[in-house]
Formats: structure tokens, C-alpha cells, sequence
């Protein structure tokens, strides 16, 4: 799907903007934004509001109503509130998923029918009076997932609840796909609860972007299939697991997907103004690294670079969702993004691992 650049600057509203806004700039959008951070390599690129987490996803709108008009595109979490993306789109041209899409791609019972009677594989559900099963290996899901937050491993004979279901825990490789409209643009290999990041089981922790031939037919019948049923377009992506030389369907993200920069960064091709599939040139990766105890930003770092330099959307940095000075960070929750390059995937992922140690080392002793 190419893009026509818009007279004036396209908005971004979610609970973090930072990659989208990257990804506009590099096809040549100007933007602003309305998150819940407000990073500081995001304000030196576009006009930001930072939203009081007491008041997400509400507030975004308000905040958003004080940006000139014109398109607007959310990212991770306001899928799961239809109506908040509603009142956006009432005022706006919307780029991305309407309310009713959204409603329907976010119901696991309704997507994981839809797909087993199209004959793609899925994990199984319990039923919606169910509780954990007593046997096996369950992930309790809440309805309003987002990032991997919430989710757990679920104890043998858990009681149901209107809150969340039980999904059968399929081990396996984690593997993202994103798509613009019906055609696939790029997979990724998902991070996910990495110990290394101090992230929380299930949490998200990143990507590395990948060629995976083995999948990449069966990526795309997804894709096609998600666009013809769903009615899904724009921007959106699937969450899968490859076990056994077959893919699961986890679950539908219908928005900008976390993982799209780095096949962006990996293959040279901008989301926003590409209509074929990017093929990586070389392995990049992401990972968020999570604060392992209470702390407060530093002042100075080795981010400073990145800060220093003069903006280019296309030079891949070392850190990205960098916290202003004195951001007090509790324990559990995400600190920033880095970034590495590789010849391969062992070879990237060892990188991110050495960085974040520098992290580990930088950050211990440092509380508020």
C-alpha cells in the first residue's frame, strides 16, 4: 500500500508512538504524537503530548484534539478499546482499522473459528464457562492483551472469569508477521519474557527480523485470508508459533506492530510507502529492557549519542524510547530500547545480549 504524503503532519496515539513516527519519517511523513512517555528521541522529532497514566487510553483523544487536523494511526493497546478509536475517527481520517474490525479480530473465540474452518492450526481454547483445565500446560489471556501483559501460566482447575480465557501452551519459536493490507511485508522472530531483560514471562521484549523461507507461503496465505475475511487493512500483524514444522496462530494485532522497524532497518523499505514484501539485506534486532529494581534515569549515558547526532530515520540507533532525565522507572517496567545488527540471528541476538548487560552494569546501584 503506498502512501500519498498528507498536507501537514499524520498523528500517532497509543500507549507508545516512538517506532510509528520513525517509521513515517522514513517514508517521508512528518508527524505528531500522543503516548504515555513522550521519549525524548520522540520530542526532538515531533510535537508530543505525554498522557497521565491514570487517564489512558481516554485522555489520548483529548490530547489529540489539540493537534491541527488531518490522518491519525494508533499503535499497540488501543485495539483492545473500539471505542476510544471511534471517537478518533469521528473527527479524522483513520488510518488503520475501524471499531468493528477491531472487535472482531480481538475475539479469540470468533478469530480461532474462522481460522480452524479455513484449516489453519491454532492452539485450543478452553470454552467460555471453562475453567484451567486439570491436565496439560494452559496460558491464562486476558481479553485486553496487549505486549504479553497480564499473561501467565495458568494453574490446573482455575476458575473461568469475564476478564480472560485459557489458551493450550504451544512451545515453539515465536514469529511475528506484519502486513499492509492482504500482501506480507516482512517476519520477524519474536523476544518474548526474556530473563536477560529482566522482562516478565510472556512479556514483550522485542524482535529479529528474519527471511524465514520455511513459513513465508503459509505467512502470506494468513495474510491473504485476514484481508478477504477480517477485512483487515493498513498496517497489522499476527502473532504465531512454529512447533513441529507447523504454524499456530496465537492471535490478530489489527494496528502498527512494534516489529515493523526492524524489518524496515533489516531490508532498507519503508511500511508506509511500500506495496511488496521487504526482504532482509541483513539481520536487526530490538530488545526492551525492563528495570529489574526501582530507579531513576540517569542523566548521562551512552544513549547520548543518538541523541547528539543529527536525526536520520534511517540510521539504525543503539537506543531508541529513551526516558528523560530523573524518570523515575518502577521496577518490572520497560527502560528503553536498544538495537544490534548481525550477520545472523545468534550472531544479533548476542549483541543485544552484550548491550543489555552494559545495561545491568550502568544501571546497578542506581535507585531513586
Amino acid at each position: 500500500m503506498a502512501t500519498t504524503p498528507p498536507q501537514g503532519r499524520v498523528g500517532v496515539v497509543g500507549a507508545s508512538t516512538r517506532a510509528a513516527v520513525h517509521s513515517l519519517a522514513r517514508a517521508g511523513h512528518a508527524a505528531w504524537a500522543s503516548d504515555l512517555f513522550a521519549d525524548r528521541d520522540l520530542a526532538r522529532v515531533a510535537p508530543c503530548a505525554a498522557c497521565p497514566a491514570d487517564g489512558y487510553p481516554d485522555r489520548l483523544i483529548d490530547l489529540a484534539d489539540g493537534f491541527p487536523a488531518g490522518p491519525v494511526l494508533f499503535t499497540g493497546g488501543l485495539e483492545n478499546y473500539p471505542a476510544v478509536v471511534q471517537r478518533l475517527a469521528a473527527t479524522r481520517e483513520l488510518w488503520g482499522n475501524p471499531p468493528a474490525v477491531l472487535a472482531a479480530t480481538r475475539d479469540p473465540y470468533h478469530v480461532f473459528a474462522v481460522l480452524a474452518a479455513a484449516g489453519f492450526k491454532a492452539p485450543v481454547l478452553t470454552s467460555r464457562t471453562d475453567g484451567c483445565p486439570a491436565t496439560g500446560r494452559w496460558v491464562r489471556k486476558p481479553f485486553r492483551s496487549a505486549g504479553g501483559l497480564g499473561m501467565r501460566l495458568a494453574n490446573p482447575g482455575e476458575p473461568p472469569a469475564d476478564t480472560h480465557y485459557f489458551q493450550e501452551f504451544v512451545d515453539g519459536v515465536a514469529l511475528s508477521a506484519v502486513y499492509v493490507d492482504a500482501e506480507l511485508f516482512g517476519v520477524t522472530r519474536q523476544l518474548a519474557g526474556e530473563s536477560w531483560l529482566h522482562a516478565r514471562p510472556f512479556a514483550y521484549a522485542g524482535n529479529i527480523a528474519v527471511a524465514d523461507d520455511d513459513f513465508r507461503e503459509a505467512f502470506a496465505r494468513l495474510g491473504r485470508f485476514g484481508h478477504a475475511e477480517f477485512r483487515l487493512r493498513g498496517v497489522w500483524n499476527i502473532d504465531c508459533v512454529a512447533a513441529d514444522g507447523e504454524l499456530y496462530v496465537l492471535e490478530i494485532n489489527p494496528r502498527y506492530s512494534a516489529s515493523v522497524e526492524v524489518i524496515e532497518h533489516a531490508s532498507g523499505r519503508a511500511v508506509w510507502s511500500e506495496a511488496s514484501a521487504a526482504r532482509p539485506t541483513h539481520v536487526v534486532g530490538k530488545a526492551v529492557y525492563y528495570a529489574h529494581f526501582d530507579l531513576t534515569f540517569p542523566a548521562a549515558g551512552p544513549w547520548d549519542a543518538d541523541l547528539a547526532d543529527a536525526f536520520d530515520p534511517w540510521r539504525l540507533p543503539a537506543y531508541a524510547d529513551i526516558p528523560h532525565a530523573d524518570s523515575q522507572i518502577a521496577g518490572g517496567q520497560p527502560v528503553l530500547t536498544v538495537f544490534a545488527s548481525g550477520s545472523d540471528t545468534r550472531e544479533c541476538c548476542e549483541a543485544l545480549q552484550s548491550r543489555a548487560a552494559e545495561l545491568d552494569a550502568l544501571f546497578a546501584g542506581v535507585t531513586p
